[in-house]
């Protein structure tokens, strides 16, 4: 069984981000207005990763920073927080492997 590339995965984590805005396959069907511009910071973030224009240090500030202020705003906190979660876990990957 061979392992997936983080290029195949990139349109899963695609996915996560527009679940953030209630977009696509995995909308939950409820608003969660004030969460949704954080979507287009995430895509964002992802470009600069790709790019090799982030530091670590920023990456960390950027994810600990947006989950607490995304945290105080939704109105579905275990879904957005398990979303962030798996974010997260695709962008640190994707930063050590660029």
């Amino acid at each position: 069984m061979s392992k997936l590339t983080y290029d195949q995965l990139q349109p899963w984590v695609e996915m996560l981000i527009d679940a953030l805005e209630n977009k696509g396959a995995s909308s939950s069907g409820m608003p969660d207005i004030l969460v949704y511009p954080y979507a287009e910071k995430y895509r964002e973030i992802l470009k600069e990763i790709k790019l090799k224009n982030i530091s670590k240090y920023y990456l960390d500030r950027f994810l600990d920073t947006n989950y607490d202020e995304i945290m105080k705003v939704t109105t579905q906190p275990y879904r957005v927080e398990k979303l962030l979660q798996s974010i997260k876990t695709y962008f640190y990957k994707e930063f050590m492997t660029r």
